[in-house]
């Protein structure tokens, strides 16, 4: 608290004022702010909505509030209150967009029925988050196209065979 006021020019008793604890604080910002900066709008199919989720990842990125993003992650392990926002905020709201997003292409017929959610809603952005924090690779307009169309649409696709659920 003490560094968003500093920050933002005014004092920690104002800010506690707004916002009885940090957690409220990081909510009540971050939720927002991935809100604005991650399209949550039906654009008529999986792959466009895809696109526009991955792209606006890719532009999040290179925003000063993405340039935040990586300090959040690395403290979370030590402060669980700010884990606890962050998951059922910025993370929680993803969950539930992506559900959306996959039940709205199921309905169209564009993705199978016995899909594994949990999978399918992380999938292209993790990729995006793993060049992001872990390797510092670049993420680029042609990755976000090859994450769609080479590895998301397949493995939705409706005519995409089961794997065999029997272990090696």
């Amino acid at each position: 608290m003490e560094a968003v006021a500093a920050r933002v020019g005014t004092s920690k008793p104002v800010l506690y004022r707004r916002w009885p604890d940090r957690a409220a604080l990081l909510r009540d910002t971050l939720v927002p702010l991935a809100m604005e900066a991650i399209p949550h709008t039906d654009t008529g199919s999986y792959r466009g909505d895809m696109l526009a989720v991955l792209h606006g990842w890719r532009q999040f990125f290179t925003t000063p509030a993405g340039a935040v993003a990586p300090a959040i992650v690395g403290a979370i392990p030590q402060d669980p209150e700010l884990a606890e926002a962050f998951r059922t905020g910025v993370i929680g709201w993803r969950k539930d967009a992506m559900g959306e997003i996959l039940a709205r292409a199921m309905g169209r017929g564009e993705v199978r029925a016995d899909l594994q959610l949990e999978v399918a809603r992380e999938l292209g952005q993790a990729i995006l988050w793993h060049r992001f924090l872990v390797t510092g690779d670049a993420i680029t307009d042609e990755l976000v196209l090859h994450i769609v169309d080479d590895i998301l649409i397949p493995y939705v696709a409706p005519d995409r065979p089961r794997s065999d659920p029997t272990p090696v």
